[in-house]
């Protein structure tokens, strides 16, 4: 592979601000497209992060380390639920499903465009059980209208989950609300809990979102960035490591009670003259 200066994690980390929405568009498109081009020719990548994202000085992006991509099919076969770094999980692995296909790889691009938004990670759970319930509590709890047949997933036998009378709507509207009608959309859509729900890479390209004003910024016109690539190491923020071979870890006892999940939203969500809309 040719040398780049960056990876998008370091980079962001070492950045004053966030990307701008034009530049968000641009990386997004390009890590779109090469997604695309993945399935399109059947493979999964299977942990796509910001630190496998390279990028160089002219604002071009690569995705890197296929270490977890395999090959799949239609229908899809059989395969291990240990795959993508936890904080880019979907739900439906965390819920050990066996059989999955391109609607993981979906999920990890939603929580890197929600990254590329705030400069941090959008989920970081601490273990499989926390993170589940932080995508609850951003995405809203699951039910059988939402993601049919989601109870049957092991991990789901057991799960304890608030009543239907209680607050469980998604709270990513108000958790960007600079993002407009179409990219909140967008960012929902691919963060959707049913995996069914979740649109393709050739759907995101088509996207209205990247239609709109600001258009995205031409790769000629990013900004450059001083390379730190073979320097001394530095502080980097603690994140987990891809999952390495063994067995998924099953959710079940006390662990899988969230019944209380949304005890204090309703506290919490009011603020000085403002109150979080739910969706």
């Amino acid at each position: 592979m040719d040398f780049l200066e960056h990876d998008l994690k370091t980079l962001q980390e070492d950045m004053l601000d966030a990307f701008s929405p034009s530049e968000i568009k641009t990386l997004l498109l390009q890590l779109t497209s090469a997604v695309d081009y993945l399935h399109s020719n059947w493979i999964l990548h299977r942990d796509l992060k910001t630190s496998n994202l390279l990028m160089n000085n002219r604002g071009q992006l690569k995705v890197a380390d296929f270490g977890m991509a395999r090959y799949y099919g239609d229908p899809p076969p059989k395969l291990t639920q240990l795959v993508v770094t936890l904080w880019y999980r979907a739900p439906e692995l965390l819920l050990g499903a066996e059989k999955y296909g391109a609607e993981i790889d979906l999920w990890s691009v939603g929580c890197i465009f929600g990254e590329l938004l705030t400069k941090d990670p959008l989920l970081q759970g601490k273990n499989e059980v926390d993170q589940l319930s932080k995508i609850f509590e951003l995405c809203g709890i699951p039910t059988e209208a939402t993601w049919p047949g989601f109870k049957r997933l092991p991990n789901a036998r057991s799960l304890r989950l608030p009543s239907i009378s209680q607050t469980t709507g998604n709270v990513l509207r108000a958790k960007f609300p600079l993002l407009t009608t179409a990219g909140s959309a967008l960012l929902t859509s691919l963060l959707s809990l049913n995996p069914a729900q979740r649109p393709t890479a050739s759907e995101v390209l088509a996207h209205p979102y990247f239609r709109e004003d600001p258009k995205p910024k031409s790769t000629a016109m990013f900004p450059t960035f001083p390379s730190k690539a073979g320097q001394e190491k530095r502080r980097r923020l603690a994140s987990p490591n891809a999952p390495k071979r063994g067995d998924a870890p099953r959710i079940a006892g006390e662990a899988a009670d969230f019944s209380g999940i949304f005890a204090n939203r309703d506290t919490e969500e009011v603020g000085g003259g403002f109150a979080l809309k739910l969706i």
